[in-house]
């Protein structure tokens, strides 16, 4: 029975040979995506922990506040053996390009003071000693094109700079967790510019960000930080140097972890792809070789032998589709990893647990994909070898099943389309959607068969389209089957696109509103977090022509409402700003700051609050201030979602702004005196509304630039398998071509008849998963946005580029099964039993 199992697998060698790399691309994005967790998490874990701080002292929110005189004051404590300041500092570094470089850490942290402790590690050249001197970041320099002895531009507070000579390069040791924008919490950034001592309390600020301690051997740290604990008021952070070493530990877990999360959902759905394409070729092996089994079963083949040679033989496709998958998931990883983290030294590392998984994977996936079509092949009776016909219809439980579906689905969507709803409702619409995309999978067959027959029937002159067509229509099973692994994909595809056009339309409309086209915004270059200076207000005041402007400073904080609390960015600024140099479109109050606070319509449906009723916002570990929601407008979830007024901050918050905006009597004569004014600030981006359109699209575009990617690999997965079901579908029809061979038909005639076979079945499954998720895109956009389900925006480019792709993808895939078409043999194809 193996034996003939197994002879019967080497016999139809390129039949293995696809289903083999459609189980490998699966694995492939599976190991891939496991590797470069691995590989991030043995760098984090392996990298370097200083050992030398016993004690360490910071002060409260982001400004530095600690002073010579606390330094010296901690010096003295009982086990000090040394008291180390360290100077935290803005600095922007200049790159080759002339341009603002872009570093991990935000300017207003990157510069601080050189030390002879475990901070920083030489890698070229000698420390900074002197003015005029400084010593650069390796990885920061390397990128911005820089190099020891160089002289370098360095952007410091109050727009003041500096041209030092590069003298070093250095990695850096971190005490505590990273810190890539300024938090209230113990936290130590990785600095991009390290200067002397004096020249950095000149330069950056003469107060400490931090005090370290080192400790005299045999000294308790709890009995320092206990005594340290008791100099500095309770906002202070006093913690051990081996706290601050766990947490950094911690938080690199939790990175990981995050990654891990997002990666392997991908991969997921690749596999999941792969196991249809698996499925399907196995239900038209299991079709085909029923007359084989029949005859097993009628020379004394019992079911069981026959179900475990099929599961045998899946478990042979699954091992050496799961070692190729392997081998090509590990060879991919460090490009995956030059991609997701570019400016970091990733050690590449393959656990064993990697490997482990792709196996598994591989087999378990495979021997699933293939257990149906193995129980149906042991049922197959005796009396089944008589047959000649194998086609299979639409099935009436697969019917109802998907009907079923696709009602309860809809039921769920319209139940929960009010856009004030609640998370829980939004949940159960995300969960419709997914109902209804399994249902119209169910409903394939049903509507290949009620699509392609007819259209099969049509006069079409064209010999080659009308036999492509009617050979479609002829298995409505196998061909829904084959289009649904296209469906899958491109589905996913088109619900992505949909809720990122829509994005992409919201974030416009949004911004145009609320920003009038009169008004000039100033950005950090930096990006990210990285934050303007106070400086920047005063020189826009200054300017001849600017009467307004206005400073947004858009921060995380704690918010606490009558139904609990919750975590949203809000934006503290002049009450004078709304209606000025912002015009946020009120839906309802008024946009007066000074009675309360102004909250997007979105949040309020979210938070259920309304006009009245109080938010408690925990602006920093002292300041918490309660205000009545006094105006609601219309906003997205790419913009603070409260304003605030900027007099109820505390000051150290009035420095961070991540925006100014500022306008005047003749709007062109004020954007050009400030374009003058700051055209040689290479820290400072000048731009308008359409620049923060600009960049919100480009922001969101980024993010599904990984799922599209993703996404492109499990559609080429199901390319795979129309090619495997044509070269199965030629071996089923030898004696069919073989006739029309033998009547006059040209092998250019069978080659148009496959690939018109070929496009037909890979269009239906893009217009299906067009059909599903367009409709799946505009319940996440309702879902995720809070906005109404006709609001969503058709995602036209994508649905093109996936037409023509996957039409130019199916023409190719038939050249292999066209070719082999032709090949044979009049004779011996008519005489084929």
């Amino acid at each position: 029975m193996l034996k003939s199992m197994f002879r019967d697998l080497l016999a139809h060698r390129g039949r293995a040979a696809l289903m083999l790399l459609a189980v490998a691309l699966g694995v492939a994005a599976t190991v891939g995506s496991w590797v470069v967790s691995d590989s991030i998490a043995s760098t984090l874990a392996d990298r370097e922990v200083r050992r030398d701080v016993g004690v360490s002292v910071q002060g409260p929110g982001t400004r530095p506040v600690l002073t010579a005189a606390d330094r010296d004051r901690l010096a003295e404590l009982p086990g000090v053996a040394r008291a180390e300041g360290v100077v935290v500092g803005r600095a922007g570094l200049i790159g080759q390009d002339g341009k603002l470089a872009r570093t991990a850490t935000v300017l207003d942290r990157a510069g601080t003071n050189w030390s002879s402790d475990q901070r920083f590690t030489v890698t070229a050249g000698h420390p900074p000693t002197e003015r005029g001197q400084v010593a650069l970041n390796r990885t920061d320099a390397e990128s911005a094109g820089i190099a020891v002895g160089d002289s370098v531009q360095v952007l410091l507070a109050d727009g003041r700079t500096d041209h030092p000579v590069v003298t070093a390069l250095f990695d850096y040791r971190q005490l505590g967790p990273d810190a890539i924008s300024a938090v209230d919490r113990s936290s130590d950034a990785v600095p991009v510019v390290a200067y002397p001592p004096v020249t950095a309390e000149e330069l950056l600020g003469s107060d400490y960000h931090r005090i370290e301690l080192s400790l005299a051997e045999g000294t308790s740290p709890e009995a320092v930080r206990t005594a340290a604990r008791q100099l500095f008021p309770a906002d202070h952070h006093v913690e051990t140097g081996d706290d601050l070493a766990a947490e950094l530990a911690a938080n690199a877990e939790s990175n990981v972890l995050d990654l891990m999360l997002i990666m392997l959902p991908f991969a997921a759905v690749v596999l999941l792809v792969g196991m249809f394409v698996i499925a399907n070729t196995f239900t038209m092996l299991i079709t085909q070789r029923t007359r084989q089994f029949a005859l097993l079963r009628a020379v004394g083949a019992r079911k069981r032998q026959v179900r475990l040679a099929i599961v045998l033989e899946a478990c042979l496709l699954g091992l050496a589709g799961g070692t190729l998958g392997t081998l090509a998931g590990i060879a991919l990883a460090p490009s995956l990893v030059a991609v997701l983290r570019p400016d970091e030294e990733i050690e590449f590392t393959v656990s064993p647990q990697a490997v482990l998984l792709g196996y598994g994977v591989a087999v378990l996936g495979t021997v699933l994909a293939a257990y149906s079509s193995a129980r149906r092949a042991a049922a197959v009776p005796p009396v089944a070898a008589m047959r000649t016909d194998n086609a299979d219809e639409p099935g009436r439980l697969r019917f109802v099943l998907g009907l079923g579906l696709l009602v309860l689905a809809t039921a769920l969507v319209l139940a929960t389309a009010d856009p004030s709803g609640s998370n829980t409702a939004r949940i159960v619409a995300l969960a419709g959607a997914v109902l209804g995309a399994i249902g119209l999978i169910l409903l394939a067959p049903l509507l290949a068969e009620r699509i392609l027959r007819p259209l099969a029937r049509i006069g079409l002159r064209r010999p080659a389209l009308r036999l492509g067509l009617r050979n479609a229509a002829s298995n409505p099973r196998r061909t829904a089957g084959t289009a649904s692994a296209i469906t899958v994909g491109v589905a996913l595809v088109c619900a992505f696109g949909t809720l990122s056009a829509t994005f992409s339309g919201l974030i416009a409309s949004t911004i145009r509103a609320n920003v009038p086209e009169t008004s000039t915004v100033l950005q950090s270059a930096a990006g990210g977090d990285s934050a303007l200076t106070p400086a920047e207000a005063v020189r826009l005041r200054e300017l001849p022509g600017v009467t307004e402007v206005a400073g947004s400073r858009d921060v995380l904080v704690e918010v606490g409402y009558h139904g609990g609390k919750t975590v949203r960015r809000i934006s503290l600024i002049e009450p004078s700003a709304l209606g000025t140099v912002l015009t946020p479109t009120l839906t309802a109050g008024t946009t007066d700051l000074t009675r309360g606070v102004v909250v997007s319509k979105n949040q309020a449906d979210m938070l259920k609050v309304g006009l009245g009723d109080q938010l408690t916002l925990e602006l920093d570990a002292t300041t918490t201030i309660t205000r009545p929601v006094v105006g609601v407008y219309d906003a997205t979830e790419l913009q603070a979602a409260i304003f605030v007024d900027v007099a109820d901050a505390p000051e150290s918050l009035h420095d961070q702004m991540t925006a100014l905006y500022a306008t005047g009597p003749d709007p062109g004569l004020a954007r050009q005196a400030i374009e003058t004014a700051f055209r040689d600030r290479p820290d400072v981006l000048v731009g308008d509304r359409e620049t923060l359109v600009e960049q919100g699209v480009a922001q969101q575009a980024l993010g599904f630039a990984l799922m599209y990617a993703m996404f492109a690999v499990a559609i080429l997965i199901a390319v795979f398998g129309v090619v495997n079901m044509l070269a199965l579908a030629v071996l089923e029809r030898t004696r069919e071509i073989g006739v029309l061979r033998a009547i006059g038909a040209a092998r250019g005639l069978v080659r148009r008849m496959i690939r018109v076979e070929s496009v037909v079945i890979s269009i239906f499954g893009t217009l299906l998963g067009v059909v599903i998720g367009v409709p799946a895109g505009a319940v996440m956009q309702h879902a995720m946005f809070g906005q109404r389900l006709l609001d969503f925006q058709v995602p036209h480019t994508v649905i093109a580029a996936a037409l023509v792709g996957i039409s130019l993808a199916a023409v190719a895939a038939a050249v292999l099964p066209a070719r082999r078409a032709t090949q044979a043999d009049i004779l011996t194809a008519i005489s084929t039993d």
